[in-house]
């Protein structure tokens, strides 16, 4: 396995690299699987290579309790290195996506947080702090969205001004 804090691989096809991340197991008790999926896509829509692609897909839960933690555990971590970006939707309360945003800041890169607007007194103040903690260098954002074109174009922001096009 690759250090976190060593320089990343060549990027594939010459485009940005997103991790997503979201809740799964936690449930969809704010926003919907749909409305995630919906979100996903979006990423893909404005030309960025999404690293992880897998949480809104049918059967994915059941595809996934099939398979040792261990081996869930390495693949998505091996997705979160060799991505540029990651960006999470964090309106679901998620133990995983909690442990993601953190293996991000933990290898140096860039990190944006959006919930849906309206739930931000439901949104862990942990994973809220990291924005402007001292403990944290690298780029950290946390956003309220209202709808999917607000998340598209906050994403698009925020990969513009902090990840560089190759």
């Amino acid at each position: 396995m690759r250090d976190p804090q060593s320089s990343p691989r060549k990027k594939k096809s010459g485009k940005i690299a997103v991790y997503f991340g979201c809740s799964m197991l936690g449930g969809y008790a704010a926003v919907s699987r749909e409305e995630i999926a919906r979100l996903h896509k979006r990423i893909a829509e404005l030309g960025y290579r999404l690293a992880s692609d897998h949480q809104t897909q049918p059967g994915i839960l059941e595809r996934e309790a099939k398979l040792e933690p261990s081996l869930i555990h390495d693949r998505d971590y091996e997705w979160l290195l060799d991505s540029d970006v990651g960006v999470f939707e964090i309106s679901n309360p998620s133990l995983g996506v909690g442990s993601e945003v953190s293996d991000m800041i933990y290898a140096g890169k860039p990190v944006l947080m959006l919930f849906k607007r309206g739930l931000e007194d439901k949104i862990s103040s942990y994973l809220r702090g990291k924005v402007g903690s001292r403990y944290v260098s690298c780029p950290v954002e946390c956003h309220g969205y209202s709808d999917l074109q607000d998340a598209g174009d906050r994403i698009k922001a925020f990969i513009d001004a902090h990840c560089d096009e190759e």
